[in-house]
């Protein structure tokens, strides 16, 4: 949000400071300022929490938006008792955590993948330590 702050400020001072400026580096600063605009929006907007809970009979994982009111429903919500592997996939540009889980309905288990950019190792070694 401060860096949304201070884009509106950088923009709104080179209009007023136009007159001092060459056209060119006022029009050069109003396109980097919308550029960090845009982005640093859509970054606010994407932003997502990862909220994992164990109380040793269910774990449920809630992934939302940190500004959603109400009554936040979990993503995942199974009992430990069915949990069949619990890992953590790496790319390139994110971190997923892959859950199987055995089902009633079918013999091979249910495959859930869930966003978890901003989790680290400790976490992650927490999360397998609460299933023990």
């Amino acid at each position: 949000m401060a860096l949304l702050i201070i884009d509106v400020f950088l923009a709104i001072g080179s209009y007023i400071l136009k007159s001092f400026m060459e056209e060119s580096i006022l029009w050069t600063i109003l396109s980097a300022s919308l550029v960090v605009f845009v982005l640093t929006l859509t970054s606010i907007i994407r932003l997502r929490v990862f909220h994992f809970e164990n109380t040793g009979a269910v774990f449920s994982i809630k992934y939302y938006h940190p500004l959603k009111k109400g009554v936040i429903f979990p993503s995942v919500d199974y009992p430990v008792n069915r949990l069949r592997a619990f890992k953590i996939e790496e790319s390139l540009m994110a971190k997923k955590i892959v859950i199987e889980v055995n089902s009633q309905q079918k013999e091979s288990p249910v495959r859930i993948k869930v966003k978890a950019s901003n989790i680290s190792d400790k976490d992650y070694h927490r999360m397998i330590k609460s299933f023990a």
